[in-house]
């Protein structure tokens, strides 16, 4: 009964897996298009809304077949949280509410939620602590996410702050690197499955690729920032549809 249970469970994780694949395929040809002739595709607005949904449907689904329910819970929050984010900032994005705020209330958003996933994908930094002490050995491998970051942050510091980002840049910005380093601390150390742990390291990376390129928008760089608004949802779905799927 319960093999039947799961593999229904596996067949609705699939289904949606699809649906969103036909989104996510649709918005990015009709992008293309727009930024050919120069536009924006509204269509892409609600697309896009869809696929943030679909990848948070697919995490929940994943949540009710997931025998570490706590891991399960933790994903399916941070996806709900995610989506609430991707809402304020496409409506910022798309000038539908264009004030600030509004982008700001997104970033407020997927602060909790990467640390929702980071803890996810550590299994609550448990294998800082084996053998019941402290294993400082084990800093080293972070240490070779955030010392980059730190470089970076030096470098577009000054341009966050004109755009009255920087505050907001660091918090989101280490939050964002603690997600990549503990998607591929999941790989490194064998947290999880090896198949599991592949999906969360290399949807942690899309999407922290991906928040590099939007990092080129919010600062407005010349000729760039357009390919930048186009480029981000390119990488960040199926990012984030790998990690709902692990």
């Amino acid at each position: 009964m319960n093999n039947v249970s799961s593999e229904k469970k596996s067949l609705i994780i699939n289904a949606l897996s699809l649906v969103l694949l036909f989104v996510y395929i649709t918005f990015v040809a009709l992008d293309i298009v727009a930024y050919v002739h120069g536009g924006v595709s509204g269509a892409t607005f609600y697309l896009k809304l869809f696929a943030s949904f679909l990848c948070t449907a697919v995490a929940w689904a994943g949540f009710s077949a997931e025998k570490e329910k706590h891991g399960g819970l933790l994903r399916a929050i941070a996806f709900t949280l995610t989506f609430l984010g991707d809402t304020a900032v496409l409506l910022n994005t798309y000038k539908i509410m264009s004030d600030p705020f509004v982008f700001k209330i997104g970033g407020y958003l997927f602060v909790p939620a990467l640390l929702l996933i980071s803890i996810r994908s550590a299994k609550g930094f448990g294998f800082f602590f084996e053998g019941g002490r402290f294993q400082w050995k084990k800093l080293i491998f972070p240490l070779c996410f955030y010392i980059p970051f730190a470089v970076l942050l030096v470098s577009v510091g000054a341009g966050l702050a004109k755009v009255g980002l920087l505050g907001l840049g660091i918090v989101y910005g280490t939050c964002l690197t603690t997600v990549l380093w503990t998607g591929w601390e999941s790989l490194h150390s064998g947290l999880f499955p090896h198949k599991s742990a592949v999906l969360i390291a290399a949807g942690s990376t899309l999407v922290f690729v991906m928040e590099l390129i939007g990092l080129v928008y919010n600062l407005h760089v010349p000729v760039y920032s357009d390919i930048a608004f186009f480029a981000t949802w390119i990488l960040y779905t199926p990012g984030m549809l790998l990690i709902a799927r692990s």
